[in-house]
């Protein structure tokens, strides 16, 4: 007989299973519809992003650097293709990439679902693709990054890594600006996830990248490059960099590294070639560092610009060392020690300067410090304030050692001297514009930020001249206009001590005097034919001028150089 509570406890427990998958059905059927709804929308569909296009870089006079062009890839998914019509699909599609047929339909053997038969295809094949009207062929739009004037600004412009994302320069530095927003597109996934539909829903749309328009000009920006090439082919130097400045404006007309590279073909680069060396590069500047620490000791008042300075002896005795002259001088006014560059003169002149003026001076010329002109590798130089100073260190100062600088901070400095006393920044991107060429973020140049009085750096600028027309810098000259600048050589450091046969040669000026329009800056670094600046770094300072003041229509001055 069969017990009947057994039975009785058998269809309670019934029941209560019945009750509770009852509930549950009803709790997910009707009270959690929607939620449960959402999650078999999750598990059926994905999203994929597609890029907009990317802005593009042209420099003040319209010169495209870096663009994008419009281009499609196509794709298949044989799930969704009849097997049937395999062999007929293949046909169409290898019509329209290039590919046989017997290619085509082996990928679509290969693979299980969605995959991507060619990329970087006209946008004309998009509508090719269409017409043949079978369901589980289609196109996605993408781009292509361009350099329509391959290595041209090269450094400065930067590339884009295989998933199209900046690694250097401008591309870099302006990455989320140029790559704007990318649209987000809703499709169907198949059971391996991936997508299966056609026509991508869009779920929310992006927003084209921006254009930065530089403040370079391409016609100065080739002849730097020109003239750097050139000088590397004559001296067999590692490397050189120039800087061609408004010294008004802060505005970077040119901005030369060589050896150069093509942004759309980095691979054929050597690592060495990419860097932006007149930003990347900070190397002691010699003698162009003269003209600083006479603005500090005029500035402190220890100082007249016309007085004569004892530069005799061949030489200064610090503490237990002698530093030596390249000549003998006796008295000296002031422009001629910078004239002749004479040794004795700057650093008697270095040595009345109370440290902490010195050190207050170096910072406000903008050394020390990096000029934020918005480049991603650029180095602030090296400088140690006077904490870290030995009883040689103004010495060292006063001959452009115990600091080092980049191309641009020295330009940025002499910019100071032409511009009557003012520090301006440089400025290499001038404005941001959407893609029907509005506006969107102008550059606000920063206030200019007094160094010392106008009077004082007319003063050191008409010294300056003499440098040119009788002293070291005789190479820089250029006929029929007033040029001022320094010439400066200097030995390569190398782990705290110099070795020999690796110099640096640079020159830095402006022109035309009285009133310059253009700073420009050359550094020629590790010259083998040769390595004095008035040689090497002066010859290619004049050449680069010459060129420029044509190109920006500047007249002759009235007594200027025959």
């Amino acid at each position: 007989m069969v017990n009947s509570a057994r039975l009785r406890w058998i269809a309670w427990a019934l029941g209560a299973w019945t009750a509770v998958v009852v509930g549950r059905l009803v709790q997910v059927q009707v009270l959690d519809h929607r939620m449960w709804e959402a999650e078999s929308a999750r598990q059926r569909e994905g999203t994929i992003e597609i890029e907009e296009p990317r802005g593009d870089i042209v420099t003040r006079d319209g010169r495209l650097l870096a663009g994008s062009l419009e281009q499609v890839s196509l794709y298949a998914n044989p799930r969704q293709i009849p097997r049937a019509a395999w062999t007929k699909v293949a046909s169409g599609i290898a019509a329209l990439v290039g590919q046989p047929a017997a290619t085509v339909l082996a990928e679509l053997e290969g693979h299980d679902g969605f995959f991507y038969v060619a990329k970087d295809l006209d946008p004309r094949v998009a509508d090719a693709v269409s017409r043949l009207r079978q369901r589980g062929v289609g196109t996605l739009r993408t781009e292509r990054r361009v350099y329509p004037n391959g290595a041209l600004a090269g450094p400065t412009v930067g590339f884009l890594d295989a998933e199209g994302h900046g690694q250097a320069g401008l591309e870099a530095f302006y990455d989320r600006t140029l790559r704007g927003v990318p649209g987000v597109y809703r499709v169907l996934r198949d059971g391996k996830l991936s997508p299966t539909q056609l026509d991508p829903r869009l779920e929310k749309a992006g927003r084209p990248g921006q254009s930065l328009i530089l403040s370079l000009d391409c016609r100065i920006q080739q002849a730097v490059e020109q003239e750097l090439a050139s000088t590397l082919a004559r001296t067999g130097a590692r490397g050189a960099s120039a800087v061609v400045m408004d010294p008004a404006t802060g505005e970077l007309l040119a901005l030369g590294s060589a050896p150069s590279y093509d942004p759309g073909h980095i691979g054929q680069s050597p690592p060495d070639a990419r860097r932006n060396r007149a930003v990347e590069d900070a190397l002691e500047p010699g003698s162009t560092f003269k003209p600083f620490i006479v603005a500090a000791a005029v500035t402190a008042g220890v100082l007249n610009p016309f007085e004569m300075v004892d530069c005799s002896g061949g030489g200064v005795q610090i503490a237990h060392f002698f530093i030596r002259d390249h000549a003998r001088f006796g008295l000296l006014p002031v422009r001629e020690i910078l004239a002749q560059s004479s040794n004795a003169g700057a650093i008697r002149i270095a040595y009345r300067v109370p440290p902490d003026h010195l050190d207050e001076m170096i910072r406000a010329f903008g050394f020390g410090q990096p000029t934020g002109v918005g480049l991603p590798a650029e180095t602030r130089g090296l400088y140690h304030g006077p904490r870290f100073w030995s009883v040689l260190s103004r010495a060292g100062l006063a001959l452009g050692q115990e600091i080092s600088v980049t191309s641009l901070q020295l330009a940025q400095g002499y910019s100071v001297i032409a511009n009557g006393g003012m520090l301006v920044h440089p400025r290499l991107v001038l404005d941001t514009r959407d893609r029907d060429g509005r506006s969107v973020a102008p550059a606000q140049p920063q206030p200019g930020t007094r160094v010392m009085p106008a009077v004082l750096a007319g003063q050191i600028a008409t010294m300056l001249e003499s440098v040119v027309e009788e002293g070291t810098g005789k190479a820089a000259g250029v006929p029929g206009y007033l040029v001022a600048g320094k010439t400066g050589t200097a030995q390569r450091a190398s782990r705290g001590s110099y070795t020999g046969g690796r110099h640096v040669a640079w020159f830095a000026g402006f022109l035309p005097m009285p009133d310059p329009k253009v700073v420009i800056v050359v550094c020629v670094d590790q010259p083998v034919s040769d390595y004095w600046a008035a040689d090497i770094a002066a010859p290619a300072f004049g050449r680069i001028a010459a060129r420029v003041v044509t190109l920006l229509g500047l007249m002759p001055e009235a007594g200027g150089q025959a």
